[in-house]
């Protein structure tokens, strides 16, 4: 068993996996530390990962802070909290994706060598639940019934267009599928039946941003334990784009309950003349997403 932490650096845009076999897992400049990130905004001892009982928490000790991923922002930790795994951190310039795996044994922290793993082009989906931390700071029951009832809806729905991978994101999940065109009409789908269920419910409503990309995706040879890689962070990026990324956006679009892809998505599932009805493609501009060297287009797939 043992903490599992995937940690992406922003202004490179480069991904790396860590796994540490201790309960505690201290996180700082000091060469004591198990984790040592060098930078000026990280302090000697920065963050402390510890498994208590069937417990997780993080304390933060350090100046410049480390925050938790909240919804679509993010929260400053104040001295030691209980974390919800798989939960999203970010310290300086790194994103840490932190785990806990119950079922390896390691004895060592290791860092996965490119030759071990395996790569494929694939399409991916990003499904983020709005507001679901503010929902639980008010009613936790309903929280989790929302993200319950979400994973009711989503994975039957992902199941049938051929879903290769899933793994919760803590406010949503991570999918990918064999092809764009899949993808596509699988995420139009989704905000359908969420819709639909928004509509007859009592229940507070999930609202919902979902993004789609595809490119490179390398995971474990043989294994479904995870994935990672550049493209896997623009899909992220997209999920959270705002009008302020934009330098010249050509429409307004909504903040949540919305659908965007990148433009080579929708160009790919064209060029198959592939596309489905029921929705009008509306290309937003090209964004600057932050740890991403290129800008992006981007595309909102607006239902009528």
């Amino acid at each position: 068993m043992g903490w599992e932490l995937l940690l992406t650096d922003l202004p490179r845009g480069e991904t790396s996996g860590r796994t540490f076999s201790q309960s505690t897992v201290r996180i700082g400049r000091n060469p004591d530390c198990e984790l040592i990130l060098k930078h000026n905004q990280i302090s000697r001892l920065h963050l402390t990962l510890s498994k208590e009982g069937e417990k997780y928490f993080a304390e933060d000790s350090s100046s410049n802070g480390t925050f938790l991923k909240d919804g679509s922002g993010w929260q400053r930790l104040q001295g030691k909290i209980e974390l919800q795994i798989p939960t999203t951190l970010r310290l300086a310039d790194w994103t840490m994706r932190v785990d806990y795996e119950m079922e390896a044994d390691w004895d060592r922290s290791v860092i996965i060598p490119a030759g071990h793993l395996a790569k494929k082009v694939e399409a991916i989906l990003v499904f983020d639940l709005c507001e679901s931390s503010k929902l639980a700071n008010q009613d936790d029951q309903m929280a989790l019934h929302l993200k319950n009832r979400l994973m009711q809806i989503a994975e039957p729905l992902l199941n049938e267009y051929g879903k290769t991978f899933i793994k919760s994101t803590g406010d949503g999940f991570l999918a990918t599928l064999a092809s764009p065109a899949k993808a596509l009409v699988a995420a139009l789908e989704l905000e359908r039946r969420i819709q639909a269920r928004n509509a007859k419910t009592d229940n507070a409503p999930i609202h919902y941003r979902i993004a789609l990309h595809h490119g490179d995706v390398w995971g474990v040879a043989g294994s479904e334990q995870d994935i990672h890689g550049n493209d896997i962070n623009i899909t992220f990026r997209i999920e959270g784009v705002q009008a302020e990324s934009f330098p010249n956006p050509s429409t307004e679009f909504p903040r949540m309950d919305r659908v965007l892809c990148s433009a080579s998505v929708l160009a790919t599932v064209s060029a198959e003349s592939l596309l489905p009805t029921g929705f009008e493609p509306i290309e937003i501009g090209a964004a600057n997403l932050k740890g991403i060297a290129d800008p992006t287009r981007i595309v909102w797939l607006k239902t009528l």
